[in-house]
């Protein structure tokens, strides 16, 4: 039994890997995505059939759409990757993962500090910042360029606080990673202490 809990314990820090890896990658290319879309869009110059009545900036208009649909799925992917990672940490831990060092427990309280952070930013900044952007496309498509662009204005100021949470993000997951690889070693809890001694795994280096 003791064999089987310590293989599920692999099991669960190979899918928390992977989905650290995923959730890394996805949030560190929406920023990469950002930088390619808006300069893009501005050398274009496009003029959006969508809007015909509006006066105002249609590349950035352009570029919102673009970068506001590739981040609602980054978000949809960060959300699923932070469940599978904190259901698989705490799955380890059931399984014997034991919490006998400060790398470990530092671990687990970078996790929850990421998941606090990624949590303001879906549920608190977000909707919020979105408000604002549906308002902007909202008047620039019945062509009230004024009022478009208070929306506009409003989206922008919070545009470099957006951009400092999508940095502490990705640094915040870079993170993660590194502390889950340095303390992969997942040792299941002996169920036996007269068990035999010769199943206990050989050169572990607890961390």
């Amino acid at each position: 039994m003791r064999i089987r809990r310590s293989t599920i314990a692999r099991l669960a820090q190979i899918v928390h890997l992977v989905s650290l890896s995923v959730w890394l990658g996805s949030v560190a290319m929406s920023g990469v995505v950002a930088a390619i879309v808006f300069p893009l869009m501005r050398k274009l110059e496009p003029t959006l059939g969508a809007y015909p009545s509006y006066d105002g900036d249609h590349a950035l208009l352009a570029g919102g759409r673009v970068a506001s649909s590739v981040f609602l799925a980054v978000d949809t992917i960060q959300f699923v990757c932070a469940g599978l990672a904190l259901l698989t940490l705490i799955v380890a831990i059931a399984s014997g993962y034991a919490i006998d060092t400060i790398g470990r427990l530092l671990r687990i309280c970078v996790l929850c500090a990421t998941l606090a952070l990624l949590s303001y930013h879906l549920f608190i900044f977000m909707p919020e910042q979105m408000q604002s952007l549906r308002g902007y496309w909202d008047m620039a498509a019945i062509g009230e360029t004024a009022q478009a662009d208070v929306f506009k204005d409003k989206f922008l100021a919070s545009h470099d606080a957006s951009s400092r949470l999508l940095g502490s993000l990705t640094i915040a997951v870079l993170v993660n990673l590194i502390l889950a690889g340095w303390t992969l070693t997942a040792e299941a809890v002996q169920a036996n202490p007269d068990a035999d001694q010769t199943t206990e795994p050989k050169g572990k280096v607890s961390k």
